[in-house]
Parts: structure tokens; C-alpha cells; sequence
């Protein structure tokens, strides 16, 4: 039997279809509006990758010429590469029976030492260029080397060491024996800055130092005993014994013995810097390294000495003692006069040690003296040349035994704001005088 639609039910079953195509329709609608949000999300993505891909690339070039730019200064540094050899003259001797040979001594000298420079070096460094050139500065008072010898009965006169010299000079094109003057300390300003020079030198592989006698090296060396790339650089070299206060810093660095070249003994009468401080036998004097531990900063005086024939002046001085606040630290008594008198008695150029001391060492070791002598002063400029005495740091600072020590052992500028001054830690000081 036929089922008889009727007019509602067909409109209600037309509605129902309607409300289904809405719903595929709209269904339809949200998936397209997904796939484009979901398509600009890869899109960006995909141009976010490519940036990073061109980054990376780029990145990996840079590092690429980077390492290539390395290489090529490292090349260009090596092609150029030498070690150092700077030697104090006066203080570490070459062998008699070298200088006495003349020119062929002195060339004979260049040879056995560039030879023993690089077996060292390559002994110790197996990377050591094979193209490594050693360079040689040996600086000295030839006046006063010259008589040295002559002493020890090795030479006659001066000729006999020029020819020694002549022929070191002539042994290699980079190497030196430079007569540095009979001034005072005029050899050790060379090393020193022969000594800087070297190890600022992106060239240079080592400096091997030759001073072993000379205590006033111990400064130089030792703003260099905290820095391993330095350190690792310096090479002793050990002649006549080490100085007591380079004997304290010596096992910081590598140490080596020419025996062939050079002396193990001191020349007699080798002298050439005018000292500053006396101490007496009773009083031994504070080694550098002991003073630097205490005041790393504290900068570097003239050595000591302690002849006998100043043992009146010493004794007078010593009498005095020496005054120290509560911590224990040395204090000087201020000397009352104004900086005019001190910039008048600066400018005369006088020689403190004489004046001050009653002596001068120069004076007796050389015949004569840079600085004025004469009549020695008396009171208010011998307070203002006190006071000119003390801008010249003492090495031991603050520890300072010496009770005829003329240096100063704080620095003279009230609230000082000089960078890197050279008194180093000597700042800020209580003065107040306990004992």
C-alpha cells in the first residue's frame, strides 16, 4: 500500500537536509580557513629555515676564512720567528779564553752560543720552526769591561777587547755587542728595554736573559712571574751564581748554563749603578721576592751595598733605628720643607748618595761622577734633598730594615689618583709612629 507523503512531513525532511548542508558546508569552510592558517604557518616557516640555512652557510664561510686567516698570520708570524738572547755584559763575562782570541774569539763566540740557543730551545720545544733565527744583544761599559780583564791578567788594554768585540760583531747580522756607555745604569736601561721589547714582540718565541749577577733584574723579572704566557716564554740564563734576589725568583722560570761561553765566576770590579741603600751586617736586607709577596707593586730601587770603607757613615745611620706605626710598617719623619725648595735642589742635579751618605761609589769606581759633588749641603737643602731621595721608591717598601735607606717608602703625593704609580701599593699609610 502506497505511503502517502504529505506536505509537512516532506518540508520537514527538506529542512533537515538543508541543516546538513549548512553544517558540510560550514564544515568545509572551517577546514579551508585551516589549510591556509596552517599553510602561511609553513610558508613562514620554511622561509624562517631558508634565512637560518643562508646564516649557517654564511656562518661556516666566515669560520672557514677565519681559520684560514689564522693560519696565514700564524705563517706569516713563524716566517719571521726568532729568539731573543740579551745579555748584561758587565755582569755575565764570556769566557777568557775567548776574549783573548781577538776577532776569531768573537766570532768564535757567536757560533757556540746561537748553537747552544737552539739546542736548548728545540730540546725543550719540538715545534720550534726549523727556520728560527736567534738574535743576540749583549750590552756593557767596555771601559769598563776592558779593565776587568786586564785585572785578571787576560788582556792588556783596551785594543785586546775591541778586537773580541770587532769579531762578535762581525760573527752574524743579528748579533750585537753594543757598548752601552760608562753612565750610570746605562746597561741595565738597555737590557731592560731590549729585555720588553722582546717579549712584545708577537715574533719572538723566547728571550733568554743573561743578567744573573745583578740583583736590580729582580723587578724586571718579577712582573713577569704571574703571567704564564710569559713566563713560559723567559728562559735564564745562569752564569756567574745568581744574586740573592734572583735567586728567590729564578725557580718561577726555565734556567740554562752555557758553560762554553760563558764564565761561572764574576769579573773583580764590575760596577756600574750607584747604590742607594747601606745595610749593615746585623740588618741583612730584605730579598725581593719576600718584599714583593707582601708589596707585589712596590717598584724597583738601586742594588745594595755595604762596603767597608762606608761602615762610619752606616753605623751613624743605623744608630737612628727605624720608626714604625701600629701595623709595623716602616715610617719616615717628614722633613718640613716646602716644594720650592725641593724643585730648587731637584734642579741642581746633585749626587744624593755623597751628599746624603758622605759617599759615592761611582766616584770611586769610574773617577768621576754624572751628578755635582763639591761642597757638601747643609741644613734646610739637606732636608729638601731628603725629601728629593724619597720620590724614588725602595724596593723593600714598607719592610724596610735599613735605617740609612735614603728612598722613599710611601709615596710623597697626598691623595693620589696617578694611574699605575710608581709606588705602587705605598699608598695610604698610617703615619702615626708607634715605636
Amino acid at each position: 500500500m502506497a505511503v502517502v507523503l504529505g506536505h509537512e512531513s516532506l518540508e520537514e525532511r527538506w529542512n533537515a537536509c538543508k541543516v546538513q548542508e549548512e553544517q558540510k558546508a560550514s564544515l568545509i569552510e572551517d577546514l579551508f580557513k585551516h589549510i591556509e592558517t596552517l599553510s602561511h604557518k609553513l610558508s613562514e616557516a620554511e622561509q624562517s629555515l631558508d634565512e637560518k640555512k643562508v646564516f649557517i652557510k654564511s656562518v661556516k664561510q666566515d669560520n672557514v676564512d677565519m681559520v684560514k686567516q689564522i693560519v696565514d698570520l700564524k705563517a706569516e708570524r713563524d716566517k719571521h720567528c726568532y729568539a731573543l738572547v740579551v745579555i748584561d755584559g758587565d755582569g755575565m763575562p764570556f769566557l777568557d779564553e775567548l776574549v783573548v782570541g781577538g776577532v776569531e774569539g768573537g766570532q768564535k763566540t757567536v757560533g757556540l752560543l746561537k748553537q747552544a740557543v737552539l739546542e736548548t730551545l728545540r730540546s725543550s720545544d719540538p715545534n720550534l720552526p726549523h727556520h728560527l733565527k736567534v738574535v743576540v744583544r749583549v750590552y756593557a761599559n767596555l771601559r769598563g769591561l776592558a779593565k776587568a780583564y786586564a785585572d785578571t791578567g787576560a788582556l792588556g788594554d783596551r785594543d785586546d777587547l775591541d778586537q773580541f768585540v770587532r769579531g762578535f760583531n762581525m760573527g752574524d747580522q743579528l748579533c750585537d755587542f753594543v757598548d752601552a756607555g760608562n753612565g750610570k745604569e746605562c746597561a741595565d736601561e738597555k737590557v731592560k728595554g731590549c729585555f720588553q721589547f722582546g717579549l712584545d714582540d708577537v715574533h719572538c718565541r723566547h728571550v733568554l736573559f743573561g743578567g744573573s749577577t745583578d740583583n736590580g733584574y729582580a723587578r724586571l723579572l718579577g712582573s713577569h712571574t704571574t703571567v704564564h704566557a710569559n713566563r713560559e716564554r723567559i728562559v735564564l740564563v745562569e752564569g756567574p751564581p745568581f744574586a740573592q734576589e734572583l735567586a728567590d725568583l729564578k725557580e718561577k722560570f726555565s734556567i740554562v748554563s752555557f758553560d762554553n761561553v760563558f764564565r761561572t765566576q764574576k769579573l773583580p770590579n764590575i760596577k756600574r749603578r750607584v747604590s742607594f741603600r747601606l745595610t749593615p751586617p746585623s740588618t741583612p736586607s730584605v730579598g725581593y721576592a719576600a718584599a714583593a709577596a707582601r708589596a707585589p707593586a712596590a717598584p724597583l730601587s738601586s742594588s745594595s751595598h755595604a762596603g767597608q770603607q762606608h761602615s762610619g757613615t752606616t753605623i751613624a745611620s743605623a744608630a737612628a733605628g727605624v720608626s714604625r706605626n701600629k701595623a709595623g710598617q716602616r715610617v719616615d719623619a717628614p722633613l718640613g720643607c716646602n716644594q720650592r725648595e725641593i724643585v730648587t735642589i731637584k734642579n741642581r742635579k746633585l749626587c744624593n748618595n755623597f751628599h746624603l751618605l758622605g759617599w759615592c761609589s761611582y766616584l770611586e769606581d769610574h773617577g768621576s761622577c754624572l751628578h755635582e759633588h763639591g761642597t757638601r749641603v747643609t741644613g734646610r737643602n739637606l732636608q729638601a734633598l731628603r725629601a728629593v731621595a724619597r720620590l724614588s721608591p725602595c724596593y723593600a717598601g714598607l719592610d724596610c730594615n735599613d735605617p740609612s735607606c735614603i728612598l722613599g717608602h710611601r709615596c710623597p703625593r697626598e691623595n693620589c689618583a696617578v694611574n699605575d704609580c710608581k709606588f705602587g701599593t705605598l699608598h695610604n699609610i698610617d703615619t702615626e709612629i708607634v715605636h
